[in-house]
């Protein structure tokens, strides 16, 4: 008779696997809501920009609950604000240079009333996902929790890009796209959330502070 197993019977390691997928799966879902709420109503950004603001601090609150370490009442809010910040000085490189442009604005305006939610957003957005693999899978070495927030950095941002653009929120000037996407646009989405992820790490090491993401055990 063969044996039957259950979820409780297996190795740690055999169940981190299907719960990662589906924190992945999770995440990719809400990475298409996001993008279509976007893309749909982008001539609408004021509306957009509205609905993100009230989305990005009852984000911030919820991940301060789902993760109660004292260490992420102080760097959620902090991140959330540095990259929104970070992510307008992107844009007005993008922008001013010509490499994208956003479509259907209002008074001939050059930018979109959410952009700095959207990046803000994508911090903790970013920080909830990467916290959670880290958890399934025990990673606690920072080559692992970099070569993950690496590949998270690149998938993601690039989906959410992909459902938004397609629906016409705005074009990139640069050649070899994926879906709209051009390559260099993922390197540089790569290195700017991987390059928060080190920015946060080196505060917590300088400061030692300890957090389940930006250091290791």
């Amino acid at each position: 008779m063969s044996e039957e197993f259950t979820s409780a019977s297996l190795p740690e390691d055999s169940k981190a696997v299907p719960a990662a997928l589906k924190r992945v799966a999770r995440a990719f879902f809400a990475l298409s809501l996001a993008g279509a709420i976007i893309g749909l109503f982008h001539q609408y950004d004021l509306v957009v920009s509205i609905i993100l603001a009230i989305v990005t601090p009852f984000f911030v609150i919820n991940t301060l609950k789902r993760h109660p370490h004292t260490s992420v009442k102080i760097l959620i809010p902090i991140g959330t604000v540095v990259t929104g910040s970070l992510g307008l000085l992107a844009e007005h490189w993008g922008i001013h240079n010509g490499h994208w442009i956003y479509h259907d604005l209002s008074d001939n305006r050059e930018y979109a009333y959410w952009l700095f939610f959207a990046w803000a957003l994508a911090f903790v957005f970013l920080y909830r996902v990467e916290a959670s693999l880290i958890e399934h899978w025990k990673i606690n070495t920072f080559r692992k929790k970099l070569l993950l927030v690496i590949v998270v950095s690149t998938i993601l941002p690039t989906w959410g890009e992909i459902v938004a653009i397609n629906l016409g929120t705005w074009t990139y000037s640069w050649e070899y796209q994926f879906f709209g996407v051009p390559a260099l646009a993922i390197l540089l989405l790569t290195l700017f959330h991987t390059g928060i992820f080190l920015l946060f790490y080196s505060i917590c090491r300088i400061f030692k502070i300890d957090n389940p993401v930006f250091n290791v055990s």
